[in-house]
């Protein structure tokens, strides 16, 4: 149709209508889609936070298990402090700084794993617990072995 042709009063009707349809159809077509969106995102965020809600769980849990764990800083190397260890190192967990233990503690700090505590064994803890390195596993290396102990379980 050109320019200068006339339209008659139906036409323009029926054009007008086709128009508001056309506006009607491509409003409703941007309504679902936004609809949809929110829908997408709305079930994005539940799972988001039933997996935030089961990993806090997990985390209370644990916490709550490691609590028999805590240590008192002292500097004493005695069963709860070796029990608390080996519960970090995942060995067995019977008080007892025995072969295995001292092998899961050599493992951690990068000595040699011959599950013999000796000079090189005390001062790669010292090393790893940022200590000074004399070789001597005493008071001062305890302490820090039980805030580190502490620190990696929750503490």
């Amino acid at each position: 149709m050109g320019i200068f042709d006339k339209i008659t009063g139906k036409e323009a009707k029926e054009k007008a209508a086709a128009a508001e349809k056309a506006a009607a159809d491509a409003k409703a077509a941007a309504e679902k889609a936004a609809a949809e969106k929110a829908a997408a995102y709305e079930k994005k965020m539940a799972e988001v936070k039933a997996q935030q809600e089961e990993k806090a769980a997990e985390v209370k849990k644990t916490l709550a298990e490691n609590e028999k764990f805590k240590l008192a800083v002292d500097g004493k190397w005695g069963p709860n402090s070796i029990k608390a260890t080996q519960h970090l190192l995942g060995v067995t967990e019977d008080g007892i700084c025995g072969p295995e233990t001292i092998k899961a503690i050599q493992k951690k700090v990068g000595a040699a794993e011959d599950g013999v505590w000796g000079t090189q064994t005390s001062k790669a803890i010292q090393k790893f617990l940022g200590v000074t390195e004399d070789g001597v596993a005493g008071p001062e290396t305890f302490k820090a072995w039980q805030n580190w102990v502490n620190k990696e379980l929750g503490f």
